[in-house]
Parts: structure tokens; sequence; C-alpha cells
């Protein structure tokens, strides 16, 4: 059933794509390094959406997430944060190359 709905002049009917939604967000990498044996590559990634702060640790060496997860309103807790993951992930990798 196709009705045409005449609108009042002035006013007009927009389409909108109902499940597109555009979020507007900011990435800055806060910490960027590599491990000295191996050359693995690790960029901690601020994320900053409006108020809300997300964070990502990013193997950039084989592109992929190692750590997400989302963080303090707060953005200097949110660095410290952060960083503190990325410490304990690259520990962790060093602790690895140990047994080799």
């Amino acid at each position: 059933m196709n009705e045409k709905i005449i609108l009042p002049e002035g006013i007009t009917y927009n389409k909108n794509s109902s499940n597109e939604l555009e979020l507007e967000f900011v990435e800055e990498i806060i910490n960027d390094t590599t491990c000295s044996a191996c050359g693995l590559h690790l960029q901690a990634i601020l994320i900053n959406n409006g108020s809300r702060h997300n964070g990502i640790i990013k193997a950039i060496t084989n592109n992929s997430i190692i750590w997400e997860n989302s963080l303090p309103k707060d953005r200097v807790r949110s660095v410290n944060l952060l960083n503190e993951n990325l410490i304990n992930k690259l520990d962790k990798h060093k602790e690895r190359h140990k047994d080799d």
C-alpha cells in the first residue's frame, strides 16, 4: 500500500538510513615501543569519544589488537592506566624471551 503523504508548506521529510549512526572520535598514540629482543612493535592508543575514553594496545608488527578496554573520563588517569597496561604486556612478553 503506497500512500503519498502531503506535508504542510515548509515541512520536509528526510529519508535516513535506518542503521547508520555517525560517531566522531579522535585516536591519539600515547606510547610507541619496540621489544629489543624480537622487534615486536606495540602502540598504546587513546580514543576520545566526547567525554569518554577508550584504550587500545595494538601490535603493529602483525596488525592485531592485544588489549582493549574503556577508561576513566579523567584524561590523566586514562593515560596512566593505558601506559600501565602497555608496560605489563611488554613485561610479560619479555619474560617469554627468558625461556628461549
